[in-house]
């Protein structure tokens, strides 16, 4: 039963990751495995970028607050340099992150040519500017995967959250949109003790499957931001054993990593394993998104030249075990 159900999660991923990038992924798969498993090079699976800390929303539980150093907004020309980065190290995906992606007026032209190197792409949005027009232009560049943000399946609870009335009906509109583009969608949720024990997680789950979503995102509380200092959990222990136990699903719910914390059953630190890397909207490189600790910054010598010299490649650049901000 669990080799079956690797199996089915692997061909979840293959259709939200990989399905719409099409031949032209393959080489990179192989040269990322090549890198990361035959010759030991910790090689980053996903690149991931902060285009912009700018957002219409204020979460309550937003983390790119806490994301930048403060510096000036990468242009254009320096993103597609960090594109380039992620190619030329091995990784075969990246990820666009924010803030709001979709405040830039540039996503679609930054789409296209992540797209046109051979590479996976997806993005994370809340949903308030994905409208038909937009999908289809993301589509036709070769977006794989879109992650819209759903706190809650109540409107008036979600909208609360984010502070931005309408935004419930913008999002859930835009994963039905999605849906029927054939642009593989993911609902993306933050869990906690009471949108479990309350049912919301799973009204959730079941909403995603009625709007035509491929999956559901399941993000654990990020300590960080908005939520930076809180001595209270908003996610027992407990709570994420029964996500794991009886919620995650190898073919519709995973969490932030969904290749790793399936085969492990728990949810797997991204610094330690050297999942993926995290290049804020100023250019600093982390090796997660909550980390404090700056391996350098783009701007000086492009983002290969910063993790040959953090040491990123050989034994990592990890959070550590007292890192705290995933709970």
């Amino acid at each position: 039963m669990r080799t079956a159900g690797h199996i089915r999660r692997l061909f979840l991923l293959y259709r939200i990751f990989a399905r719409r990038a099409g031949a032209a992924l393959l080489p990179r798969l192989a040269g990322f495995a090549w890198r990361r498993y035959l010759l030991g090079r910790r090689v980053p699976l996903t690149v991931m970028i902060a285009v912009t800390c700018r957002c219409q929303c204020d979460c309550a539980h937003c983390s790119a607050s806490g994301l930048t150093d403060g510096g000036a907004e990468l242009s254009t020309g320096e993103i597609k340099d960090i594109i380039d980065g992620a190619r030329q190290i091995g990784s075969p995906k990246v990820g666009f992150t924010g803030g709001e992606p979709l405040l830039r007026q540039d996503m679609v032209e930054l789409t296209a040519y992540a797209s046109s190197l051979g590479l996976s792409v997806s993005m994370d949005t809340n949903g308030l500017f994905l409208d038909e027009k937009k999908a289809r232009e993301l589509r036709a560049a070769g977006l794989s995967n879109i992650n819209v943000s759903l706190d809650s399946p109540e409107a008036r609870r979600h909208d609360r959250l984010r502070n931005f009335p309408g935004c419930f009906d913008a999002a859930l509109q835009a994963v039905k949109t999605c849906a029927g583009l054939g642009l593989p969608c993911v609902v993306s949720t933050y869990i906690t003790d009471r949108g479990l024990a309350e049912g919301r997680f799973a009204a959730l789950i079941e909403l995603a499957r009625s709007s035509g979503a491929m999956a559901v995102r399941a993000l654990f509380p990020i300590y960080t931001g908005k939520l930076g200092g809180r001595s209270r959990s908003l996610l027992s222990a407990e709570h994420k054993r029964l996500f794991f136990e009886k919620y995650a699903d190898p073919s519709f719910v995973y969490s932030e990593s969904p290749l790793y914390d399936y085969l492990g059953g728990t949810m797997q630190c991204t610094a330690q394993k050297n999942i993926s890397v995290y290049v804020g909207a100023d250019g600093a490189v982390r090796s997660c998104y909550v980390s404090k600790v700056s391996l350098g910054n783009v701007r000086d010598g492009g983002l290969a030249a910063v993790l040959e010299r953090s040491g990123y490649f050989s034994a990592g650049a990890g959070a550590g075990p007292d890192c705290g901000a995933c709970g």
